[in-house]
């Protein structure tokens, strides 16, 4: 029997702090294929999986629920940096401009090396592949993914030639693309209003859009004010990259609004009042991941 509930929880666990350290919004699951499970997957297509030819990769299921689609692709690299990544293994569909499909983002990457013994073991004399299945979902889109798979593609015959209503169901998955580019517009066009207003801690909070203390210090909140050019800049910040480089340099800081600055400014914007007001701790940190760089 194979029972490998344990190292999915690990795995998960992994994920979701790591993610959560980074400050996103969302949610992890994790599950491992049953022994029925497993079994009805062998049954249902006998000469698809065999030993010394195609093997099943996902005994171990993560699933990441995103509460911004923006997020996925940022995440999708972060994983590949943490992870050894089977790209010729993985799924990325986008959908065509003129189609209705979902967006899907079923990434497969090796078992860690902590867990491989253990997996070995208990997959021994199976077609089971040393891997690992990573899903990629926003929080939108997550409910119509669990309908259309129970109810749709474990159900491929109540649905042959019925391209009409087939088509109907992906139309919901189009119009839930457009909340959540609207979705993602409101927060922005609120960013916008808090700039114009000076509320910098309500701009980055919905500029940056994470799990993030929502509290900018009095200096910076003062540093802002003095110079309109500093916000304009801290306006135009761009996520992804200040998340990436933060996992790059695998940096141990708490996210909050003022470190998210002083880490954007030491890479990117090198402001010299952001950088006298950056605390000497950080500074040191910084210098470290970066062999003592000195700032410029």
């Amino acid at each position: 029997m194979i029972t490998l509930h344990t190292e999915t929880e690990q795995i998960r666990r992994e994920i979701e702090s790591m993610l959560y350290g980074l400050g996103f919004l969302c949610r992890v699951f994790g599950r491992s294929k049953s022994c029925d499970s497993l079994n009805k997957k062998l049954k249902r297509d006998p000469d698809k999986y065999k030993l010394g030819g195609r093997l099943i990769q996902d005994l171990i299921g993560i699933r990441v629920v995103l509460y911004f689609q923006e997020d996925i692709e940022i995440v999708k690299k972060i994983l590949c940096m943490k992870y050894v990544f089977d790209s010729a293994s993985s799924t990325i569909d986008l959908p065509d401009t003129d189609q209705f499909c979902v967006s899907r983002f079923n990434l497969v990457f090796k078992i860690p090396d902590q867990y491989s013994k253990e997996f070995i073991r208990q997959t021994k004399g199976n077609p089971i592949d040393t891997s690992f299945e990573i899903q990629l979902r926003s929080m939108l889109s997550e409910g119509w993914h669990e309908v259309e798979h129970d109810l749709r593609y474990k159900s491929k015959d109540s649905w042959a030639g019925q391209h009409d209503l087939s088509r109907a169901l992906n139309g919901i998955m189009a119009t839930l693309e457009t909340s959540e580019w609207t979705m993602n517009r409101i927060f922005d066009d609120l960013a916008y209003r808090h700039y114009k207003n000076k509320n910098w801690s309500g701009m980055l909070q919905n500029k940056f859009r994470m799990r993030v203390e929502a509290k900018l210090s009095d200096n910076l909140t003062a540093l802002f004010d003095g110079d309109n050019n500093i916000a304009k800049e801290m306006f135009r910040v761009e996520k992804s990259l200040l998340i990436l480089k933060i996992q790059a340099i695998y940096l141990n800081l708490p996210i909050n609004l003022d470190n998210l600055i002083y880490v954007w400014n030491y890479y990117f914007f090198k402001n010299t009042k952001i950088h006298e007001l950056t605390p000497k701790l950080i500074l040191e940190m910084l210098n470290d991941n970066e062999g003592v760089q000195s700032f410029v």
